[in-house]
C-alpha cells in the first residue's frame, strides 16, 4: 500500500519531533561538560556533572548519527558506535567508584584504570570519526563538530603534555580540562542547537 499524504507528513513530523528531541539533549550534554569543567576545581560534584554528560551521550550520539544518516557515511556510523560504548564504560565505572566510595572503601581497583582507559580510548576515537563523518555530512554546520574535535584533541593534548592525564595528584592543573573541555561541550551544543532549530523550522512553516 502506498503511503497517503496523511501518513508522510505524519511520518515527517515524528522525526522533525525526534530530531528536536536530540538536539535539545545535545545541548544539555554540552553544557554540563563545559559548566563541569569549569567548575571543577572550585567544587567537588563538577565531575559528576561531566558523568551525566556522558551518559546522555550513550543514547544522544547513536541518534545524531542517526539524524545524519548516510550523508556521514561509515565514519558517522562507526563513530557513534564506538562513542556511544565507551562512552557507557565510563559511566558504569564512574558509578562503581560512587559505590565504593559510598560503603566506604577509599581505593579504587587496578582493573578500573584499564577499563577507563580502554572505554576512553574508544570513546576519543569514536569522536574522531564521528566528528569527520558529521562535518563531512554536512547536515550540521561542519564548524559545530569539528569544535567537539578540536576540544577533545586540545584537552588530551594539553594535559599530557603538562603530565596532567597520567597524574593521580588532585594538585596538579588540569589545563586541558579547564581549556579543551569546555570547546567540546560548546560544540556539542552548538550542533544540537543547529539541529534543532532545523528542524523546528519546517514545522514553523507548515
Amino acid at each position: 500500500m502506498e503511503p497517503t499524504s496523511s501518513t508522510t507528513v505524519t511520518e515527517t513530523r515524528v522525526e522533525h519531533t525526534r530530531a528536536e528531541t536530540v538536539g535539545t539533549l545535545a545541548m544539555v550534554a554540552g553544557a554540563l561538560f563545559a559548566l563541569g569543567a569549569l567548575v571543577s576545581s572550585v567544587v567537588d560534584w563538577a565531575w559528576f556533572a561531566i558523568l551525566i554528560g556522558f551518559a546522555l551521550l550513550v543514547y544522544v550520539v547513536p541518534q545524531l548519527h542517526r539524524v545524519q544518516s548516510p550523508a556521514d557515511g561509515w565514519a558517522g556510523r562507526a563513530g557513534s558506535m564506538l562513542v556511544a560504548a565507551g562512552a557507557g564504560l565510563v559511566v558504569a565505572l564512574g558509578v562503581v567508584f560512587l559505590v565504593l566510595e559510598a560503603v566506604g572503601d577509599p581505593g579504587e581497583p587496578a582493573w578500573g584504570d584499564v577499563l577507563w582507559m580502554i572505554g576512553f580510548l574508544a570513546f576519543l576515537v569514536g569522536i574522531v570519526l564521528f566528528a569527520v563523518g558529521s562535518a563531512i555530512g554536512r547536515r550540521v554546520p561542519p564548524g559545530a563538530p569539528l569544535l567537539m574535535l578540536f576540544g577533545l584533541v586540545a584537552a588530551v593534548a594539553i594535559d599530557m603534555a603538562t603530565g596532567a592525564f597520567f597524574e593521580d595528584d588532585s594538585s596538579t592543573t588540569e589545563w586541558g580540562v579547564f581549556i579543551g573541555v569546555p570547546l567540546f561541550g560548546l560544540g556539542l551544543a552548538w550542533m544540537g542547537y543547529a539541529l534543532r532549530t532545523a528542524s523546528a523550522r519546517p514545522r514553523a512553516r507548515s
